[in-house]
């Protein structure tokens, strides 16, 4: 047996906490206005006290002052206005020195309060601390400041940002003062101290959320505080990104509660005591003596304490009495003992628990166990109550007898799996549950006479036994489990939630009320619930679903997927920064207008002006067909380190509009125009032509037009609705690409909503965006080690956004008018309506042939027309003998006949004559073995008939009672339905319903239902708890009573597409009108589909067919991505998501759901929420393929529970590449050797590099790659700037245009060792620089030449790039710096490089523009 000694000497940390985290109740009449303002809900802050200033320090004529030794503090409280009461605690700062009239305390306090009325202040307090001569130390007030947490709208939140408070004179006791009450501006009553304010910063802290349950409402705390629960942060603020320890599963048995000297003399005293009082409080009456108060129930509370609060409610079960010898329930009369029972018991009675509780708790020193023994009296009511009742009526009354806490964690552990003896206490002593204890004089003398270790004197303490042990330990002979414990164990293990409802009722039976601070009248004893639960249930957990080893203990990880895309970081620009004389020489190039059906020029609309958008307008438009029309017409070109002025020289564009096929487009050239001078501040845009299959260039169109018609013969029925909100929120995404490198020179984008016309009969705009493209750079290390494990996060990349031109391109909008006999019905918008009602069948079969063929061509009605019986593939005889179709007569073939079968026998011997005649076969045969083979194909033919005629009759009873449903569906879009499914049987009928593709489910949760019934506004019926489960049923199962509809709800949604893509190079379209025209087939994204669900009765027979025909629409991509990964490695990536919320949500702090999923199944895709309030990441693990690959594919993100539809749509393209690593010094020429490897037939290879300035290929031209031969590739690589680097080379194919191989150079570049440093003034403006000399001495003795290399070409040019030297002289350089026209300095480096590119010396200059 463990015994445990007294409270307070073996808890003395513990005892320090709980006395610390005492604290003041706020006023209950403010706790009741914030919970009918529905502000039950606690909502975390934080108060960022940074400095205080002060014009003179403030002085006090009672205690003189030294500076020296006179330290300030700052002390918060909150305070309630309306009630003039302070609540909480009081926090106090650290001790600071005054320095310049300033105090610096940056001290941050965090919190959490549900009462967020405007009547909730937080008062600041400023005090002097001086040293007294006993060492301690006086305080004294010297101002205070009132900090208003909220607005006058009780529904709002904090007032975030930062706050400047002025101080006031006097002691924060003034707020008590009568005048002040009802008062909300104390600045007319105040007097301010002047030129002393107070700077703060009042923000919400939603990180609070998840360890809100480990610090109690109203308590002011730092960020170092001791709060058991919490991990220790490094950086010593552990609020800020709370991380909380893992909690572990215990389980108490064996519970009982021995008092002293026996429980009948215990309970009998207290009985007298409590007898005595209420007869000295009663007015004394004939029946005064009948009445006697009652032991009702014993009681015991038992909760998990931090030292702060309870971690969750106490548990609250019910004591029985027991004999001490055993286990065995006691007499029953023992539940209620009054004062007369003077029957002695036969042996001393404990209060024990027949069951087992289930508790959690973290390995901490400061983590309790606190019991609470409560007894529940019974008393009888009478006239002196003033309650209107007979005298048989009796009220309820709590008192709480003893306490005792247990920690488990603050000595050795050899408490497990023995038995623990603890010691009660009782009297005037503070406790956790903060209500008063039951004393006596002659239990506070037997509690602490005698210790507990002396011999021979347990038996005069109240003592409390159990037994621990550990959940992760529990064998099947343990007691059994708590209901709700068990069910959290099993759902822990399978890694599946228990339902909401069932939670929600284990913890309601889980949570009792807190027990009334003291002895007080309660309701009557009938209404006092019997608050001990079922504790056990049939089974438990056996030891064999645990492992037998310990699990490892997973601790907190952030994952690091470096560098994080950030989304909205490349966005382009749409505003036009081109000059007049650019658009002029634009305009001048003699582009096609765009013109109406009349020949007018379309009406032009200003892209950086809002669109109005009215649908019924569109619908209600005369011209319903639209030609919309792209128009690229020109490249501004923008200078980029390491490339030449002229690059790009020829490009194409790729994109893709709606559900067209993606578009590649020809090769165009970018002329550049001789007769404009060309600015360097102001380049001018190079127009695009195309290019001819013999290379020549075609001047006379210039631009590249794209068209697209859409009308009523494209659009499908319903489709147009579709199609406008598809041009109202879309962006495109165009690719821009170097046709002769096949590198991709950067992304942009352009809405679509200017090509609405909005009933005009023609528009146009104009769009000049920019071209961006991402860098990864780094400082030290490469983004991706050689090894793994060699990176780490103090190394990170930096990813910048490179604008590497801007893109002229006009979009247009013509309306055609359509012929009115021509347009369908089906083209008018469809009914919105989400219900399908099964149509009522009134014809039947008509008669005819029953062929699979014709039970496909069924019209809705389910009618059948008369055709004659086709041999299919069964019927082999006809198609073995290759019979044409016009070789048959058609009366010939008449095998409707009665006489039938002879005509079929005619029939064939006519085929075997007409064989025998084109010398085909020669058969000698006899008639007889002629008759017999006909025989057997005859009877061949008439089983394959009569399986044919069965399966034709089913078909027919099959599409009598199928339904037929046309559904629009996006990529990842929710669709929700719902079938009216009847009996039509007089007898009731269990239906299990069936669906053939797992993208068609029924919707079996009724808060799912209800989401999309709200969202899709259907105003049908809900019903709750109506599908059921089987095991081994292929789908849920609903129960109908006869005649009965009942709406079964349908959702449609599919994550999965197609990912084919084109290769990649410019297409070979002829100019022309080839090339103005786009086609007008299909997209293959996602492919149209067939689902039917099955309704089956109980006899397995379908009752109801639901077909649902799926046709896909286009998806919204909001935003695209491009990542270059090394071949056969796993792609991991991180995106960021902004701090999205759901609008729905009544309340704005609630988090929203974010989920993800990916296109791709083979492709991880997840999100989860590290920490409340901070970004949200989305993590993406690709698998890994070989280079050239580039893999597309979809991510969808969710911010609703039910994930209706995506909020985010993003479309990613992984370019997989040769991974090279490559280590060198800036300017100095570094050589690598790279492979290429030739494939099956002969090719005509050139190699081209992202950089060409700083990468040099050789061979440099055309080469011939035989095949399966290897060809040697040399890089020269010399740099100009350190850090980590990604560049690109690109093997293609000149005749094909086609990429054979791709490189990824992962550089890490480092700074070069500096032999001499120079310094030199420039003047700033429009002057003439600066010349300077620098003297160099050849090294060696003989003569040798020299190249001159700078790292800023730009701003130094020297005399000379060229020398030679003899051994031994000297050599002036002569240096020219330019000027700058604005002030600042900069580094240059002048390399000193022998001929072959290996740096000699390297110089640094230090320019300064002044």
């Amino acid at each position: 047996m463990v015994q445990t000694e007294d409270t307070s000497t073996m808890a003395d940390g513990w005892r320090e906490v709980f006395e610390r985290s005492r604290l003041v109740p706020p006023s209950s009449h403010t706790v009741r206005l914030a919970a009918e303002s529905h502000l039950a809900q606690s909502h975390g802050f934080q108060l960022s006290l940074s400095r205080l200033t002060a014009a003179q320090p403030p002085q006090s004529l009672e205690m003189p002052e030294t500076e020296q030794d006179l330290t300030y503090q700052l002390r918060a409280t909150l305070f309630d206005q309306n009630h003039q009461h302070f609540f909480g605690r009081t926090w106090k700062s650290p001790p600071q020195k005054m320095k310049n009239s300033k105090i610096s305390f940056n001290e941050v306090l965090y919190f959490h309060t549900s009462l967020r009325l405007p009547s909730t202040v937080v008062v600041v307090e400023l005090v002097s601390l001086s040293p007294r001569p006993d060492s301690s130390q006086q305080a004294l007030g010297r101002g205070f400041t009132v900090l208003e947490l909220f607005t006058n709208r009780p529904e709002a939140q904090a007032a975030d940002g930062n706050r400047r408070l002025n101080l006031h004179h006097g002691s924060p006791r003034i707020l008590l003062h009568p005048q002040l009450q009802d008062t909300t501006d104390y600045r007319s009553l105040l007097k301010t101290i002047d030129g002393t304010h107070l700077d703060c910063v009042v923000k919400k802290h939603p990180a609070l959320v998840s360890m809100m349950h480990l610090l109690p409402e109203n308590v002011l705390v730092s960020g170092d505080e001791n709060i058991p629960g919490l991990a220790a942060s490094p950086t010593g603020d552990a609020l800020l990104r709370p991380q909380l320890l893992k909690t572990l599963p215990f389980t108490l048995n064996r519970l009982t509660i021995s008092l002293q000297p026996s429980l009948e003399k215990f309970e009998s005293q207290l009985l007298q005591l409590i007898n005595a009082d209420c007869h000295n409080t009663k007015q004394p009456g004939p029946e005064g003596t009948q009445r006697a108060v009652v032991i009702q129930e014993r009681r015991l509370h038992v909760g998990v304490h931090n030292g702060w609060c309870f971690l969750d409610k106490p548990q609250v079960v019910v004591l029985e009495p027991l004999a001490s010898g055993g286990r065995g329930r006691a007499d029953s009369t023992s539940k209620q003992s009054t004062l007369d029972s003077s029957a002695p018991s036969p042996l001393p009675q404990i209060l024990g628990l027949r069951s087992s509780l289930e508790l959690k708790m973290t390995n901490h020193q400061a983590m309790s166990i606190v019991f609470q023994l409560e007894h529940v009296f019974s008393a009888p009511i009478g006239r002196e109550t003033m309650l209107s009742a007979t005298s048989t009526s009796r009220a309820a009354f709590l008192q709480c007898l003893r306490w005792g806490i247990f920690f488990p964690f603050q000595q050795p552990a050899d408490w497990r799996g023995e038995e623990i003896q603890l010691v009660l206490q009782g009297g005037a002593k503070s406790n956790p549950y903060g209500v008063m204890v039951y004393s006596t004089e002659m239990s506070a003398k037997t509690q602490s006479s005698v210790p507990l270790s002396a011999p021979g004197t347990a038996q005069l303490k109240d003592t409390l036994t159990f037994r621990l042990s550990s959940g992760l330990e529990r064998k099947a002979s343990s007691p059994k489990a708590s209901l709700r414990s068990k069910q959290e164990d099993v759902s822990h293990e399978r890694r599946l939630p228990s339902s909401p409802s069932q939670g929600q009722k284990l913890i309601a039976a889980a949570s009792p009320p807190e027990s009334p601070q003291g002895p007080k009248a309660c309701s009557a004893v009938s209404n006092i619930a019997h608050l001990e639960m079922d504790l056990q249930r049939e089974g438990d957990v056996s030891a064999s679903a645990h492992s037998e080893g310990d699990q490892l203990e997973e601790l907190p990880f952030t994952p690091v997927h470096a560098p994080v895309i950030t989304l909205g970081m490349n966005v382009p620009s749409s505003s036009s920064v081109s000059s007049r004389s650019s658009l002029a020489h634009l305009y001048s190039a003699g582009f096609p207008e765009i013109a109406d059906y009349s020949g007018q020029v379309a009406e032009v609309l200003d892209p950086t002006e809002p669109v109005p958008f009215d649908p019924q307008r569109e619908e209600a438009d005369l011209l319903q067909g639209n030609l919309l029309v792209f128009q690229f017409l020109a490249f501004t070109r923008i200078p980029t380190p390491g490339v030449g002025p002229d690059w790009p020289d020829n490009i194409h564009f790729t994109f893709q509009f709606y559900r067209f096929p993606p578009v590649t487009s020809q090769k165009l050239k970018l002329l550049k125009s001789d007769k404009v001078q060309q600015k360097r501040c102001d380049p001018l845009p190079c127009v695009v032509a195309s290019i001819n299959r013999d290379g020549t260039v075609n001047t006379g169109s210039p631009g590249l037009q794209v068209q697209f018609r859409v009308d009523d013969g494209f659009l499908r029925p319903g489709e147009k609705r579709w199609f406008l909100r598809y041009l109202a929120l879309h962006t495109m995404h165009i690719d821009i690409w170097d046709s002769d490198s096949l590198l991709l020179i950067g992304s942009t984008a352009i809405e679509l909503k200017y090509m609405l016309r909005q009933g005009k009969s023609a528009v146009q705009a104009l769009h000049e965006v920019e071209v961006l493209t991402t860098d990864y750079v780094g400082d030290d290390a490469l983004l991706m080690s050689a090894s793994l494990g060699q990176h780490s996060a103090s190394s990170p990349m930096t990813i910048r956004t490179i604008v590497r031109g801007r893109l002229h391109i006009r979009t247009g909008n013509i309306g055609c008018p359509v012929d009115p006999t021509r347009r369908r019905a089906g083209d008018v918008m469809l009914s919105p309506s989400h219900i399908i009602t099964p149509r009522q069948v009134t014809s039947g079969f008509r008669g005819g042939s029953l062929s699979s063929r014709n039970i496909l061509q069924l019209n809705a009605r389910n009618t059948a027309q008369a055709h004659r019986l086709e041999m299919d593939g069964d019927h082999v005889p006809l198609y073995r003998h290759r019979i044409r179709p016009d070789s048959v007569v058609p009366g010939e073939l008449n095998l409707n006949e009665p006489n039938g079968g002879r005509r079929k026998l005619d029939c064939m011997a006519a085929v075997r004559q007409r064989e025998a005649k084109e010398g085909v076969q020669a058969a000698n045969v006899t008639e007889q073995t002629s008759e017999a083979h006909l025989s057997a194909e005859l009877l061949q033919i008439q089983l394959s008939e009569e399986r044919s005629r069965s399966e034709g009759i089913a078909n027919m009873l099959g599409q009598a009672i199928t339904t037929q449903h046309l559904l629009y569906a996006s990529l990842g879009s929710a669709e929700y339905m719902e079938f009216v499914l009847k009996n039509p049987f007089n007898v009731p009928q269990t239906v299990t319903i069936h669906s053939d593709d797992p993208d068609l489910s029924v919707i079996t949760n009724t808060d799912e239902w209800r989401y999309f019934k709200a969202l899709t506004q259907t105003p049908t019926p809900l019903e709750e708890n109506m599908f059921q489960w089987e095991q081994g049923a292929p789908g849920p199962r609903v129960y109908l009573r006869p005649k009965e509809s009942i709406h079964i709800p349908l959702k449609y949604q599919s994550f999965l597409c197609d990912h084919t893509m084109a290769p990649q190079g410019p297409s070979f379209l002829p100019t022309g009108k080839g090339s103005q025209m786009a086609k007008k087939n299909q997209s293959n994204i996602v492919a149209a589909k067939t689902i039917k669900v099955t309704f089956q009765a109980d006899d397995g027979k379908p009752m109801a067919i639901c077909q649902v025909n799926v046709e896909p629409t286009p998806h919204v991509v909001n935003q695209t991505f491009r990542l270059y990964h090394p071949e056969l490695c796993f792609l991991k990536k991180a995106i960021r998501l902004p701090p999205w919320h759901d609008p729905t949500v009544e309340d704005p702090d609630a988090r929203s759901n974010i989920s993800v999923r990916c296109s791709d199944p083979n492709i991880i895709c997840q999100t989860r929420m590290l920490v409340p309030g901070e970004p949200q990441d989305v993590y993406l693990k690709v698998p890994g393929n070989p280079s050239p690959h580039i893999k597309m594919f979809f991510v969808m993100v969710f911010t609703d529970k039910w994930m209706a539809a995506p909020s985010q749509t993003w479309q990613i393209y992984v370019h997989f590449l040769e991974r090279v690593d490559v280590s060198c010094v800036t300017g100095q020429r570094t050589c690598q050797s790279l492979v290429l490897r030739g494939r099956q037939t002969v090719r005509k290879v050139k190699c081209f590099s992202s950089h060409p300035k700083e990468i040099q290929v050789d061979p440099e031209g055309v080469f011939v790659l035989p095949p399966s031969a290897v060809q040697e590739l040399q890089l020269k690589v010399q740099l100009w700037r350190a850090g980590s680097r990604f560049l690109y080379v690109n093997a293609v194919d000149m005749e094909n245009q086609r990429l054979i191989t791709a490189w990824l150079l992962c550089l890490n570049v480092h700074q070069p060792v500096l032999s001499k440093a120079f310094e030199v003034c420039v003047p700033v403006g429009g002057g003439r620089g600066s010349s300077k000399k620098i003297t160099y001495t050849n090294p060696y003795t003989s003569g040798r030449t020299f190249l001159l290399r700078s790292d800023h070409p730009d701003l130094l040019q020297f005399k000379e790039d060229k020398f030679q030297v003899s051994g031994g002289e000297s050599y002036t350089i002569g240096l020219r710096f330019a000027s700058s026209q604005s002030p600042g300095s900069v580094k240059i480096h002048v390399y000193v490089n022998n001929l072959e590119e290996k740096t000699e010396e390297t110089f640094v200059v230090n320019v300064n523009y002044s």
